[in-house]
């Protein structure tokens, strides 16, 4: 990570062993759900970036962390969409975390497990539509580029990983 100048990652279902993240060097600091299987966390490189997780909205599927620039307060947000669960009740608790933070300044990041050729999945299913519907409404923006699926088992592939941001970061980005 540190090659590519990268600070932050959020991640879905990364290797883990015994509630830890092995192979990961000691001066990076990771955020996750100790009490659960580790199914999404957030790692930060850079030592120069204050970094608060919120207690409050972090469980076994998900991890909110908010990092200071200046004065500026941004919102990173890892979430995975278990596949078997209702989205509606998802999209639910997503809505309690995102009502009390600056959506402008937000970056989320999600194993979606649903499809939508907004992200460049070949079709669109019912919980994609619901999803959609959920960023548009909340004004936030799919960042997803096309660069092949992003999930791959032995008889399927799918486009299921997606990145949505506030508008604040769509034009830091733009320019």
């Amino acid at each position: 990570m540190e090659t590519d100048n990268i600070n932050c990652a959020l991640v879905q279902e990364p290797h883990s062993y015994r509630s830890c993240l092995p192979g990961y060097p000691s001066t990076y600091r990771l955020f996750y759900d100790p009490n659960f299987d580790i199914i999404k966390a957030v790692i930060v490189c850079s030592r120069q970036l204050a970094t608060f997780i919120d207690y409050k909205n972090t469980d076994y599927n998900m991890v909110t962390l908010e990092f200071i620039v200046g004065s500026t307060v941004f919102t990173l947000f890892s979430y995975y969409f278990e596949p078997s669960k209702n989205i509606d009740s998802d999209l639910h608790k997503i809505s309690q975390v995102v009502s009390c933070k600056n959506l402008n300044r937000l970056v989320w990041s999600m194993d979606s497990n649903s499809k939508s050729k907004l992200w460049f999945s070949p079709y669109s299913d019912t919980r994609g539509d619901k999803l959609c519907e959920f960023i548009f409404a909340d004004n936030l923006f799919i960042m997803t580029e096309d660069c092949g699926p992003t999930f791959r088992a032995t008889q399927e592939t799918s486009y299921i990983d997606i990145t949505v941001v506030g508008l604040d970061l769509l034009e830091d980005n733009s320019s």
